[in-house]
Order: structure tokens, then sequence, then C-alpha cells
């Protein structure tokens, strides 16, 4: 059934009714009734980048220039064109429906990678709460590269792994953290996990899952590492433990 052919009155009756439990998606697909595409544009003129994905909120467009080393971000303008006839199948489109820049305004152009970094592109985790975007930049792999200080045989190696957090509002760069000689599976965020304000990190090459907390200042603040040990004072246990036994062993041996 069709509540009202406003929109506007649809609008003002989303924000201000809370719909029944379990209920809140259908009476979000109800809105869409007003809203009725009427053809597709083919052949956008759009700018030669490499476009991610939209966030959670569909507020921001994300894309990476073709080098891999810029954060480019746009801010949808949505409904752009209409028609008010009745028979709209036969209203044609003024020219300018074919650009990228009538649908979609950039908000800023941030560089990311350095010289010798690239930016992930199959990478990106959004912190809705603060509207925060996580990105990563890396080195080449270095696929031979010897297992030491407790590395893993076998696993890659990354000289630099970087993450940066960014406010998506005016696209400033709140805090990084960075990863040396190190391994993260970034490809999807297979590798990196967020939680509400908290996230983990894993590193295959040294099997250790990193948790940090992202404040609402936009800091990243360690909060443990969980591998070899979990706890600060496990390996004090451990060692105090086996001398102990290695003690009691002493004095079993005299007796």
């Amino acid at each position: 059934m069709f509540k009202g052919n406003n929109l506007t009155s649809r609008i003002f009756e989303g924000q201000i009714r809370t719909p029944p439990p379990g209920t809140s998606v259908y009476c979000t697909r109800q809105f869409y009734e007003n809203l009725v595409p009427s053809c597709t544009i083919y052949d956008i003129e759009c700018p030669d980048l490499s476009f991610r994905k939209f966030t959670d909120d569909g507020q921001y467009l994300i894309s990476f220039s073709r080098n891999h080393q810029d954060l480019i971000v746009y801010r949808p303008t949505w409904l752009s064109f209409s028609c008010n006839e009745e028979d709209c199948d036969s209203c044609d489109l003024p020219s300018k429906a074919k650009r990228f820049e009538s649908f979609f305004t950039q908000l800023y152009c941030v560089s990311l990678a350095s010289s010798n970094e690239l930016i992930c592109k199959d990478f990106f985790l959004y912190v809705e709460s603060n509207k925060f975007g996580l990105f990563a930049t890396s080195t080449a792999q270095v696929h031979d590269a010897p297992a030491i200080g407790g590395a893993i045989q076998g696993i890659p190696s990354i000289e630099k792994i970087t993450f940066h957090l960014v406010r998506m509002e005016d696209g400033v760069i709140l805090d990084e953290k960075v990863f040396c000689n190190d391994f993260v599976n970034l490809a999807h965020s297979m590798g990196v996990f967020l939680y509400d304000d908290l996230l983990a990190i894993v590193s295959l090459r040294y099997q250790t899952v990193h948790i940090l907390q992202i404040r609402d200042s936009g800091n990243f603040v360690d909060v443990r590492a969980i591998g070899t040990f979990c706890r600060e004072d496990d390996e004090l246990f451990l060692n105090s433990h086996a001398q102990a036994s290695k003690s009691l062993g002493d004095i079993f041996s005299i007796a």
C-alpha cells in the first residue's frame, strides 16, 4: 500500500517515526516506492581513476589515482535530473547528464603513498561512528626474505606497511601505524578486522594479532598483541615456572 506520493513527507516521516522491531529493512524499502528510475545512462565521461566503493552510509565515493599514490574522495549529489511530464520516456536528458561532475563533487585529493609505496586498492575500512576511513600503503613483497627475529619460514616480507587513519570530511590524516618487515594480507581486508572502535591486524609473518583502539580524537592506541604470549607478564611467568621446576629437579637429583 502506498502511504503517500509526496517524497518530502515520507522523508520527514522516516525521521520522526521509529519502525516496529525487526521491520526497519521493510520500512526502508517502502521509501523507494516514490523513486522510479526511468532510464540508464551509458558512456559517462569519467575521470581516469580507480574507483573503490561508496562508504557504508553512502556519503563518500572512494577512488585512487592510476599510479596508486593519491586518495581522491567525491561527494554524491544524488538526484540531479527529474521529469514532471506524464510521458517521461519521450523526454531527453540534458547534455550535462553524461558528465561525471553532474553526479559527484570532488572534495579533496590527498597523497598517501611515498615514492616506493603504493596504495592497496582492495583495502578500505570505514569507522562510521566517527566518519574515519582506514587506508593502507605498502612497498613491494620480498618472497625469499630470511626468517629472522621469530618470523615464519616461507612467508613473504614487506619492508613497510602503513595504515592511515583519514578524516573523511576534509581528508586530514589523523594518525598512522607502521609495520616493518612484516606481512599482512591486505587484499579485500582479509588480514584486518574492525569491530566498533577496536582494530585487529593479523601478522602472518610473526603469527601475531595486534589489537588497537581507534580513539574519538583520531589516534591509534596499542591495546594488546596476541602471539607467542597473550599477556605482558606471560613470558616472565613461564620463565619463573621453568626456573622453579629446574631447581626442584636439582634438589631431587641431590637427594
